[in-house]
């Protein structure tokens, strides 16, 4: 592995930028784009045209295969969700692993597999889970994935609830990440695809000012605070989030070099400002049009 090209901002504090994978075998680009780790391998490769899981060899192949890609670095899977095909509003995430811990299982022992293969470094490792909207959600998935060997388990933010209780969640759950996109999706009852994407966008201070809980619990209960899709993606609302108490970026293999590039033209109180005049605007065109004006001066 060749040695990761560091996220900066122009003070020198760091910004971890780590990569979203689709695919395992994305790996070698995402190292070659200077990724320092993997925040989100998508679990999509793991699942059949049908819908079910791969069995556990043939998922534990594609996550050796990432391993191998990073050793010492950190990689985040997704957990597998057993109601992916129910739509947004059905029982999703870590609700439908509660009613079908064998898919879990079968993964964690996929994953715990890879591990002892590569001879990756256990807490390097985790999982991470969708839907939580409960403390005890997470408290569980924890549990779960320590009883199937694997050390880090993290909560997927993607809905307010979970936002709102990003302090009592974090109590247990290794980490967070931001899923800004689903995030401000439920937020302001927005989705593209069903006509209303009008109001969904990723400046809007709605979604911004609840990625802004997050950031603060995470701050205070000492955990990393990630964050990932379109707001991550973008160079200058990046730096919105960086002011937001997010530590680190998780993004498309492309998007690294860009976002990296960026970050290294602000200072960590221009991104202090730049998140306070986001989040106290009254639109996603108004915030936008606030942080543009204060780069520009």
């Amino acid at each position: 592995m060749s040695a990761p090209l560091r996220g900066r901002l122009a003070d020198g504090q760091p910004v971890t930028l780590l990569a979203e994978l689709v695919d395992p075998a994305e790996a070698e680009s995402a190292v070659a784009a200077g990724a320092e780790g993997v925040g989100l391998l998508r679990s999509r490769f793991a699942v059949r045209p049908d819908g079910s899981p791969l069995p556990t060899d043939g998922q534990q192949a594609g996550y050796r295969h990432v391993l191998q890609a990073f050793p010492g670095a950190r990689v985040t899977v997704e957990a597998l969700d057993p109601g992916e095909r129910q739509g947004a509003f059905g029982i999703r995430g870590v609700r439908a692993l509660q009613a079908r811990p064998d898919v879990l299982s079968s993964q964690l022992d996929a994953i715990a597999g890879a591990i002892r293969e590569t001879g990756a470094h256990a807490v390097d490792v985790g999982v991470v889970t969708s839907m939580v909207s409960e403390p005890d959600e997470a408290a569980w998935f924890l549990e779960e994935a320590r009883y199937g060997s694997v050390a880090t388990a993290g909560v997927l933010v993607d809905l307010p609830a979970a936002a709102l209780l990003a302090g009592t969640i974090l109590r247990t759950a290794s980490f967070a990440t931001i899923d800004l996109d689903s995030l401000t999706r439920y937020a302001v009852a927005a989705d593209p695809s069903a006509g209303s994407g009008h109001w969904y966008d990723p400046w809007q201070p709605a979604g911004l000012r609840l990625a802004e809980l997050v950031g603060a619990s995470g701050s205070l209960a000492g955990k990393e605070i990630s964050a990932r899709g379109a707001a991550a993606a973008d160079p200058l609302l990046a730096c919105v989030l960086i002011g937001l108490g997010i530590t680190s970026l998780v993004l498309p293999v492309d998007r690294l070099e860009p976002v990296r590039a960026a970050l290294a033209q602000h200072k960590f109180s221009d991104c202090l400002r730049y998140a306070e005049l986001a989040t106290r605007a009254n639109s996603a065109a108004d915030a936008k049009r606030r942080v543009v004006a204060a780069v520009d001066r």
